[in-house]
Formats: structure tokens, sequence, C-alpha cells
């Protein structure tokens, strides 16, 4: 049966809705107050963002599924490019196992790579259906539950303040100065912006330092325990600084808190948090053999597909990944594509790739579109690859050419949900 994959008209957000309510049940309320708000609410994002998109998969003309997707600008090593990702995938109930999803997935990287664009991301809802896909794991995120007496009060708490919608123009600035120096960042839009202003529940403060907002935290309160409503958490859903001041001022801000917040719960894809901690433990006094106090829990998130690999290549020619000069032929397995491996030839040059002619090539490399999408945005080194047998090369020796080609490479942080 044929299927129709098109931009869904404002009259069918309904049936779209009607969807997503069903195939997210841990997520949505079946009530009719929350029906009647996210239909509105995706209207209202349908007719007034020019940033998101909504399609859906038709069959004998019926809707089955559909999708949200974003167009964004992400740091690429210092390089702003323009990225696809998409969300809200969903499938009528009736029609599970019938291959909608990837249908629509398939479109998605399909619609994107014709616009231009080099690389598309998600998150997963199943990480193993989308690694056969041919998307690569990102950076983990960590959960750490803090005590706020384990932040260091270094700092005076001069300059923080709480910020409003009046302070939209500080806080665009403040964010888009971090994700112009913060590989893997995704500049945030003006409904992002926005949305996060209007939350009713959230509270934001910052530190200004002669009118000029250097960072801030964004977060929510929610109860420990019903029975105690003066014992809460402090969930922090964005903490932005812009240097070693504004952290220490922010952290200083969460240590003070220490009366009536039991634990700062905080999500992050920082490696080294517990260096900047007294305490890092997470309050479960579990210990991981032999004796390695347990500090938080980590899962895989956001994945990345490289869509048109010799224009993402390409857009690289300009970053000095490492040292080095030699030829690679890469062997790229994409199944979803082709059954024949795709080849690209590059050259290297001081650090500096670009995709060359046909060639004969000291290096030849042989590895799955997913983990070479990985391993280009930095989320995983080529000796782990090639340890874990998910590269192959020619000749082993050219496992310290290839370390030394990604040296200079940093993990992407990704905060942004979508």
């Amino acid at each position: 049966m044929e299927s129709i994959i098109r931009k869904l008209t404002l009259a069918e957000i309904d049936q779209y809705a009607e969807i997503v309510i069903n195939a997210y049940p841990g997520v949505m309320e079946s009530s009719t107050d929350f029906k009647t708000r996210f239909i509105q609410s995706l209207k209202d994002i349908h007719e007034k963002v020019a940033t998101i998109e909504f399609y859906g998969l038709f069959r004998d003309g019926k809707l089955i599924g559909g999708m949200r997707l974003h167009y964004y600008q992400m740091n690429l090593s210092s390089k702003i490019i323009d990225v696809g990702g998409v969300g809200l995938v969903a499938v009528d109930l009736l029609h599970k196992k019938e291959k909608v999803a990837k249908e629509l997935i398939t479109y998605f990287i399909d619609h994107f790579r014709n616009r231009g664009t080099s690389l598309v991301m998600l998150y997963p809802f199943r990480p193993d259906f989308y690694k056969k896909m041919g998307f690569g794991f990102g950076t983990r995120m960590n959960q750490y539950k803090i005590e706020p007496n384990s932040f260091p009060n270094e700092e005076n708490k001069e300059g923080l303040v709480y910020l409003t919608e009046s302070d939209l123009p500080h806080i665009r600035e403040c964010y888009q100065t971090y994700a112009k120096n913060t590989h893997g960042a995704i500049m945030k839009t003006e409904f992002e912006l926005e949305r996060m202003l209007k939350n009713p529940v959230a509270r934001i403060v910052g530190y200004m330092n002669d009118s000029v907002l250097e960072g801030y935290l964004l977060f929510t309160f929610q109860k420990e325990r019903e029975a105690n409503f003066l014992l809460n958490n402090l969930e922090v859903k964005e903490f932005i600084y812009l240097n070693p001041t504004s952290l220490l001022k922010l952290s200083s801000f969460l240590h003070t808190q220490a009366d009536q917040v039991n634990r700062v719960i905080l999500n992050t894809q920082d490696q080294s948090l517990e260096f900047l901690l007294k305490d890092a433990r997470n309050g479960t006094h579990n210990l991981i053999p032999s004796v390695y106090h347990e500090t938080n829990t980590s899962g895989t998130g956001i994945m990345y597909r490289v869509a048109d690999i010799e224009k993402f290549i390409n857009e690289l020619s300009d970053i000095q990944f490492g040292y080095g000069n030699c030829k690679i032929k890469f062997s790229i397995q994409d199944s979803l594509i082709s059954d024949q491996r795709l080849e690209v030839w590059i050259s290297v040059e001081e650090g500096f790739m670009k995709v060359i002619e046909k060639c004969e090539c000291e290096i030849e490399m042989d590895i799955d579109v997913s983990d070479f999408s990985s391993l280009l945005m930095g989320a995983v080194d080529p000796k782990s690859l090639y340890n874990y047998g998910k590269l192959k090369l020619n000749n082993a020796v050219h496992i310290s050419t290839l370390m030394q080609l990604f040296i200079n490479q940093k993990k992407p942080l990704c905060n942004t949900l979508f």
C-alpha cells in the first residue's frame, strides 16, 4: 500500500494530536481539558512558528502517523551550520509494525539532505531502532542529585538577580554566546526563548556584570515528599555560564538554598562535575565494587546522523581536527540507503580534512554510518571504535595516526529538547 508523506494542514492537527496522545500515554493525559490545550498548542505552533513543521503519513487518504520537524542552527566545532531535528514521531495504534516510523524517519533524512543540510538528529524512543537506521550515539547525559551545600560558596551573591520577560534580550545574548563557544550546542529559536520565559512554574536567576548577563539558572521546585511541604528538591532545567566567575556566583546561590532544598537535581553532559563539588554522591549510598560511591545515573539520548557525507566533511574543511598528513578512504555502510558501501576519499593536510577524487590511500577504513556520525561529531574516539570492532583498518598501525587526527575533537554538548 503506497504511503504519502506531506505537511499537515491546520485542520489535520486534531487527528495528529489524537495519534500522539495515544502513542505517548506515559507523558500525555486523556482528559478533555488536556486534549483541548494540547491541540491548541500544536495549532499555535503550526500557525506561528516558522522553525517547526508538522508532517503526516497517509495511506488510502487516512492519517496513520506523523512527526514534527525542527529547523535549527548548531555549533559544529566553532562553525555554525544548519541542522535538522525530528520529534513527536507517532504511529496510530492500529498501524504498529507496518513500517510507518521507518518511512517517516527515511523521509525526514531525505527532506533535509535535499535541502542541503548535512546533519540530522533526534532523541530516540528506542536507541536500537534508530541505530539500525544509521543514527550514532551522542554524549551521555548524567543526572546528579546533589546536596545544596556541596556546591562551592566562594563568591558573594552580588550581581545575582531574578530574570523576567523584559530580560529576553540579555538571555538571548548570553545563551547565543554560550552556544557559539560550545561544540554541539543548538542556537535557541525565538519560540524557545519565549516559551522558557512564559513557563509559570519556572524561575530564572542570572548573574549580571556591568549590565551584561554572564550566566543564568532556569529551575523549578518539586516536593521531596507530600507529608512535608517545607522540603523540596530544586530541579535545574538550564545551567548556562560564560566564565568561572558566573559559575561560582550561581553555585553560591544553590549552596545557600540548603535550608529548604533537599537535593539539587542536575542533568548535565559535563563529565567532570565531581571536581566542582564538595560531595558528588547522590544519596543512595550504593557502592560499586569494590569501593566506588554512586554519584549519578547516566543514559544515552541524543543521536546524530550525517545525512550528506561529502557535504559534512567539506563543512569541516576549515576546522583543524588534529595533526598529520595522510589520505584516507572511507567505506561507509548505510543499509537504509543502499546495500553497497559508499566510498569517500579524503585528504588530510596538517589536520585539515577535505574530500578529494578517488585515489590510492595509505589508510582504508570500513565503518557503519552510525559510528561514522558519532566519530565525526566527537562523541567517540577512533581507538575505542577500533577496539570494539566497529572500525576496521587495512593496517592496525594506522590507529595512532587517526588518534592524532581526532585529538582536538570535543564531545558535543546539547541541552536543547525537541
